[in-house]
């Protein structure tokens, strides 16, 4: 089982390595209510110390889907394909994905994925608390 390589940990920056897209499948996350092991994820936002969003990568193999549907209490969530394609099913309703597809899923939404074509699926998640974000683009940054 692979762990995340920390490369940097300070105060206002934290640099960390998970390898090569090619190695995520070494991923092993325990689902902590569902006692589930799910190969291929992993989450990197507590090993990075974010405060205000988690991340986490997933492949899925050829056939392969995400075994559960599940919702949110809080975070709102983005996917982002970024190899291969596949299906993802929110609220019942399927929608076909594929490199570069950028899905947002509101917290009270029912959702998962699967991966219905012959090469590997990799997916970026990005969780943060729904109705947060205070400024969109640049006028949050300053120079």
């Amino acid at each position: 089982m692979r762990d995340i390589e920390i490369i940097k940990d300070n105060i206002n920056y934290n640099i960390g390595n998970i390898g090569e897209f090619s190695v995520l499948g070494e991923y092993v996350y325990v689902h902590t209510t569902a006692n589930l092991p799910i190969q291929g994820k992993v989450f990197v936002g507590e090993k990075l110390n974010t405060s205000s969003m988690e991340i986490s990568f997933q492949t899925l193999g050829s056939g392969k889907e995400i075994p559960f549907d599940h919702m949110h209490r809080e975070n709102e969530e983005v996917y982002v394909v970024i190899k291969g394609k596949g299906l993802f099913i929110i609220d019942d309703e399927v929608t076909q994905v594929k490199e570069g597809s950028i899905i947002r899923i509101a917290p009270n939404a029912k959702r998962r994925w699967c991966n219905n074509s012959d090469k590997e699926l990799i997916v970026m998640v990005i969780q943060a608390a729904h109705g947060s974000l205070n400024h969109f683009n640049v006028t949050d940054g300053y120079l």
